[in-house]
């Protein structure tokens, strides 16, 4: 059911895309992406990329909140790859290098499963630099919104308004973070700058 209620709010708003050439780009070349997102903007990327990619999979963790949405993306086409790069990494790590190696597309919430929102943990970038894959984040804003009273303040567009998902091009790695603060910090300023543009976008930061 909540597969349903979300395509029908998505086709009750004008939907914009932003930076679309960037995955299109991927797609044709054949080369493998981790695309970074947001727990709390989770669905705006998750809607989009069903349409654009087929050897397409998602990190889900095993906790209750994250339960439904995993659902969710089985039903929209995705692979699941359970658990995390902090739980059960090996296993989780193992099977995004079989993914990538066929050129596939894994994305990864960064801030999940239980925060803080915002703030990239670290991990991804260390794993991209290994099996020499190309960073990206997808997210999104709506003009219209209801906005969950959880750590994420997860966002569902209201129907009736305007949807803009925005897509960045790879992140560019000068080197190797020095450590896990480094590491967070150029992860999480990457990915809010795009969150921020698209906020901008849809007025709900000015």
């Amino acid at each position: 059911m909540g597969q349903w209620v979300i395509q029908l709010l998505f086709l009750l708003n004008k939907v914009k895309i932003h930076g679309g050439e960037h995955i299109q780009k991927f797609a044709s070349a054949g080369k493998p992406v981790m695309v970074c997102v947001w727990h709390g903007r989770l669905l705006f990327p998750s809607w989009f990329l069903r349409f654009e990619i087929t050897n397409l999979h998602a990190i889900a963790s095993r906790h209750t909140d994250a339960e439904i949405m995993a659902r969710i993306l089985k039903r929209w086409g995705y692979g699941l790859i359970r658990g995390s790069t902090r739980k059960g990494g090996k296993a989780v790590i193992q099977k995004m290098e079989e993914v990538f190696k066929n050129s596939g597309i894994v994305a990864v919430t960064n801030d999940g499963p239980k925060g803080p929102a915002r703030i990239s943990k670290p991990g991804s970038t260390g794993v991209a630099i290994k099996y020499n894959v190309d960073m990206i984040t997808i997210t999104g804003s709506a003009t219209k919104y209801w906005q969950m009273k959880s750590w994420d303040k997860f966002m569902l567009p209201k129907p009736f308004g305007r949807i803009d998902i925005v897509l960045s091009p790879p992140l560019e790695i000068n080197e190797p973070p020095a450590n896990n603060e480094e590491e967070i910090k150029l992860l999480s300023d990457f990915m809010n700058h795009y969150q921020d543009e698209a906020d901008r976008m849809t007025g709900k930061i000015s």
